[in-house]
């Protein structure tokens, strides 16, 4: 490559391009800010709120008591499904956050 201008460097660049013709161009801004992310994230908190249901409490206290008596027998295939849920609750989230 060869370099035909041999004037010194005067100033750091200012984030503007310059064209041949000496003139000034405006760079387009690239940042962007979305609040879509949030609506997605509402509904899926809503859904997750609908299936734990009002009655959580007394559901904890009953299988607190059964776990004591020795009487708690957990369905494994049920178990699995819950696990399951929540890796695709956590996934799906990661996707709208992109984390």
């Amino acid at each position: 490559m060869r370099v035909d201008n041999k004037q010194p460097v005067t100033s750091t660049d200012t984030g503007q391009a310059r064209s041949t013709t000496g003139r000034t161009a405006i760079r387009p801004q690239t940042d962007k800010v979305s609040v879509d992310g949030a609506k997605q994230v509402e509904a899926v908190v809503q859904a997750v709120q609908a299936n734990a249901g009002v009655d959580r409490n007394s559901r904890l206290e009953e299988l607190e008591t059964a776990i004591r008596q020795g009487g708690y027998q957990p369905d494994a295939g049920q178990l699995a499904d819950k696990i399951m849920q929540a890796a695709e609750l956590d996934a799906h989230l990661r996707a709208i956050f992109g984390g």
